[in-house]
C-alpha cells in the first residue's frame, strides 16, 4: 500500500493472452468505474467522476520487473470529486506545483485542468480545489 492511497492491485501473472499483456503493459484499457475505484483506494466522498487504469510495470513476455521490491504495478487516475472539501481526509494539503504527468497515458493527461493551483498530501495524490480534480499516481504491491 501506498502510504495509504493505493490497495494492494492484483498481480498480472500467467495469461497466455498476448494482446492481454501489451495492454497492461500500455495502462489499457482505461476505467470509468467511479464506484469500483473507490473501492480501491482510500474514501474519497462521493465521485462526479474518475478515470483511472493499473500499469503493469516491468518487460512484457517476462517476468522481469523494472524497479526492486514487489512492486511492479503503477496506478494513475483522474478524479473529479463532489466536494473537494472530502479531500481533507487525505491531507494535510500543501501547496505544490504541478503533479509529474510525462508516465502518465496521455488520455489521462488530457483530463488534468490547466491552469490549477495544484496541492501535495506526500502521498502520490494532488488536489486542484478550484476545479474539485485530485490526481493519483504511484506504486501498487501485488496482492
Amino acid at each position: 500500500m501506498l502510504a495509504g492511497v493505493l490497495i494492494a492491485y492484483d498481480s498480472f501473472g500467467g495469461s497466455s493472452d498476448a494482446d492481454a499483456e501489451q495492454a497492461a503493459h500500455r495502462c489499457a484499457p482505461l476505467s470509468s468505474d467511479a464506484s469500483d475505484l473507490a473501492a480501491r483506494v482510500r474514501p474519497m466522498g462521493p465521485l462526479a467522476s474518475a478515470t483511472w487504469c493499473v500499469q503493469a510495470l516491468g518487460t512484457p513476455g517476462t517476468s522481469r520487473v523494472s524497479v526492486p521490491g514487489p512492486h511492479d504495478w503503477v496506478f494513475y487516475g483522474v478524479v473529479r470529486l463532489a466536494d473537494p472539501d472530502a479531500a481533507d481526509a487525505w491531507g494535510p494539503w500543501q501547496p505544490t506545483g504541478a503533479p509529474e504527468l510525462l508516465e502518465m497515458p496521455a488520455a489521462l493527461r488530457a483530463l488534468v485542468p490547466a491552469p490549477a493551483q495544484w496541492s501535495s498530501n506526500g502521498a502520490a495524490a494532488y488536489l486542484d480545489r478550484s476545479s474539485a480534480t485530485l490526481v493519483l499516481a504511484g506504486v501498487s504491491a501485488p496482492s
